[in-house]
């Protein structure tokens, strides 16, 4: 297996990051609103892990598609998207079927990832702000 490429495991430790975060936020707002038990920690878990790996696997997929050619490199990436599409599906399923597993707390870390990359631009623009307060 090849080395997984540095940036790839940049974006992934930010991600990770961020989910953790956000996870910390969710579980402190079931707590707030009194529903926080094992079963919302357990769905976290789940929900957070199955959001990081999946985001860790687009990332070495593409990393095999940049050095392939054009019409390999979008089936490759297809086929990435199809099989970590139904990964996010059976850990929903899971989430729904397993009574020790809060499915609502399981399903929201799903989306954390999606917020991490919105946030890139504020994240960019504060690494560059201190590279140029600190050239200037």
């Amino acid at each position: 297996m090849a080395k997984i490429d540095e940036t790839v495991m940049r974006e992934t430790r930010y991600i990770a990051a961020v989910t953790i975060i956000l996870s910390f936020i969710m579980e402190s707002v079931f707590l707030i609103i009194g529903l926080w038990n094992y079963r919302v920690l357990l769905g976290n878990i789940l929900g957070g892990t199955i959001a990081v790996v999946n985001f860790l696997l687009m990332g070495i997929t593409v990393q095999k598609a940049v050095q392939k050619d054009e019409k390999v490199a979008a089936t490759l990436m297809k086929l990435s998207q199809t099989l970590r599409n139904m990964m996010l599906l059976i850990a929903a399923v899971l989430a729904i079927v397993l009574p020790f597993i809060n499915p609502v707390a399981a399903i929201i870390p799903l989306f954390f990832p999606r917020i991490a990359i919105a946030l890139i631009p504020l994240r960019d623009r504060k690494i560059n702000n201190g590279k140029e307060n600190s050239n200037g």
